[in-house]
């Protein structure tokens, strides 16, 4: 089973599990109704689905990841909830698609693993970020682990 089948499959599990992650990046980056949040590294749409919640029908959220199958799975759950304000596209951290100064916030769970320069790809979301703005990370390990 490829990963996006299979996160797609244990979707309500993993979304349980990891619920307390999401609800922490959604507190710390302050993220409100009617915000631009950008989601690095969504996989199959999460947080961004439920970041989507929270911003409303007066914000949006845009998730990236360089699989495509996640974006398909990802896209396909947004269609299930009626998410209009969540949107998806292959991308990675390193080289983004957005006009400069447009997110009021930027969200990975436990994406930052997987940059593939973390230095560059920090320069980037802060390109595309609002200033004065944050952004949130949550890392698999402790931060003496994670480079």
């Amino acid at each position: 089973m490829d990963a996006a089948a299979f996160w797609d499959k244990h979707r309500a599990t993993i979304r349980g599990m990891f619920h307390p992650v999401t609800k922490a990046l959604i507190d710390e980056a302050q993220i409100a109704q009617g915000h631009a949040v950008l989601d690095v590294a969504t996989g199959s749409g999460e947080p961004a689905l439920s970041i989507a919640e929270v911003v409303g029908p007066t914000g949006v959220v845009v998730g990236i990841d360089p699989l495509p199958g996640m974006i398909a799975a990802a896209e396909g759950a947004a269609n299930d909830r009626h998410l209009e304000n969540a949107r998806f596209e292959v991308g990675t951290a390193d080289h983004l698609p957005f006009e400069d100064d447009y997110f009021d916030a930027v969200v990975s769970r436990f994406g930052i693993t997987f940059f593939p320069n973390p230095i560059e790809c920090a320069r980037e979301l802060l390109r595309v970020l609002k200033p004065n703005r944050p952004i949130v990370f949550a890392a698999w390990s402790y931060l003496e682990q994670n480079p």
